[in-house]
């Protein structure tokens, strides 16, 4: 034997250990890592066909060994010799019929079991209605409903909707541990599809079709999802974020987003905007009041995004009342938080400042860049966009003011 047939012979073996070593089953996104109670039952239902298939292959795969040795050509045999035929054996026929449809049988009940489970709210889940946990104000008759949260796709990001609460968010939207919340899930230019692989699987989201789905999870943590069907040019690039807080963490957090961030300067963003507008000197010189100054005036960035409690209430882009708290920047694909949701400023001034300054670059055929009245036909300067940058880090719930950090190109 020698040596080119040596290697040849163990190529296949070692790309098979290779392949086997990227393999991650604790990856952000796996769903064999389920955290959410239709995770663990979906990811129970793959296991079942997994094993079934498995006792296929094995049956199949050593019938077929077993004939290969059995009746290989022996030293003296005839080479043309045919052994005993069994085709037209109705034995043999009817029990691998019989078996291919209990093993279907097998697969098929618990199949139709969860599409069951998953297709209605849980009926005797009282601790996930509102009324039984949540003690913050909502809107008329949402006391004996469970959460429920509006989440739209756009090309290319999402918009989340607590209609019960009166907060809207972009990529990024919380829910608590433990309580069952309903998704009504809807596609606001073309199909989407909505995914997180450790809290449930993936529904559509078709424009003029109102689907739903219900996830729960009782384990807090961040939850990093995507968009899971083609939606167009920056489909791969569309992705976002769940925040699965504890009860109280979540009131606090909805309590937080029920109120405006506070201006970079005056007592109200009233006051702030009119200063800007008329009295623009007697506004501090800081990275974030400039910004902010360029946010309602030169840089347009309010004709396509809202900020609560501004005349900024733009619908085309993401709301950016609380951005400064998200995780990621350009819908979930920009991070620059760990694993654990926390943020490093410095990373954070980095994405913004980037994704304002390279938006094309990063997210090819991003609307805030390509629309009329967009960054292309904006003429900002190096200096100019880390303002911006400065500004939107100061839109988040804590009152202490970001680090300024000297990035400036």
């Amino acid at each position: 034997m020698n040596v080119r047939s040596v290697v040849l012979r163990w190529i296949p073996s070692v790309l098979t250990l290779l392949l086997l070593a990227g393999c991650n089953f604790n990856a952000r996104q796996s769903y064999l890592d389920p955290k959410g109670i239709i995770a663990e039952r979906q990811f129970d239902l793959f296991m079942v066909t997994v094993w079934v298939t498995a006792g296929i292959f094995v049956a199949v795969g050593g019938a077929l060994a077993w004939t290969i040795w059995r009746y290989r050509e022996r030293r003296g045999q005839e080479g043309d010799a045919i052994p005993s035929q069994s085709h037209g054996n109705p034995v043999v026929e009817i029990g691998l019929i019989v078996v291919s449809v209990g093993l279907l049988v097998v697969i098929a009940v618990p199949t139709l079991r969860e599409i069951w489970f998953t297709h209605d709210m849980p009926k005797d889940d009282e601790v996930s209605v509102l009324a039984s946990w949540y003690e913050g104000e909502t809107a008329t008759g949402a006391e004996e409903e469970v959460l429920t949260i509006k989440a739209t796709g756009w090309q290319w990001w999402f918009a989340f909707e607590y209609p019960q609460l009166g907060i809207v968010t972009g990529n990024e939207f919380a829910i608590p541990a433990g309580k069952t919340v309903r998704v009504e899930l809807r596609g606001g230019d073309v199909i989407h599809s909505f995914w997180v692989p450790k809290i449930a699987g993936k529904v559509d989201m078709i424009p003029g079709r109102n689907n739903w789905m219900w996830i729960r999870t009782d384990e807090p943590g961040y939850y990093y999802g995507q968009c899971a069907e083609f939606c167009g040019e920056a489909h791969a690039y569309m992705q976002f974020r769940v925040q699965v807080l504890p009860e109280e963490e979540f009131e606090q957090w909805v309590a937080e987003r029920q109120r405006p961030p506070s201006p970079p300067a005056g007592e109200d963003w009233d006051e702030f905007i009119q200063l800007a507008l008329n009295e623009p000197q007697s506004l501090p010189d800081k990275p974030a009041v400039l910004g902010a100054k360029l946010f309602f005036g030169k840089g347009a960035c309010l004709q396509c995004h809202a900020i609560d409690g501004t005349i900024a209430q733009g619908l085309a882009g993401p709301n950016l009342t609380y951005v400064g708290d998200n995780g990621s920047i350009a819908a979930g694909w920009m991070e620059h938080a760990g694993m654990d949701g926390k943020i490093d400023p410095e990373q954070q001034y980095e994405n913004l400042y980037e994704w304002i300054r390279r938006s094309e670059e990063i997210k090819p055929g991003n609307k805030m860049y390509d629309v009329p009245g967009g960054l292309k036909d904006v003429d900002l300067t190096d200096e100019d966009v880390g303002h911006l940058a400065a500004f939107l880090m100061t839109l988040k719930s804590e009152d202490d003011e970001p680090r300024e950090l000297a990035l400036f190109r």
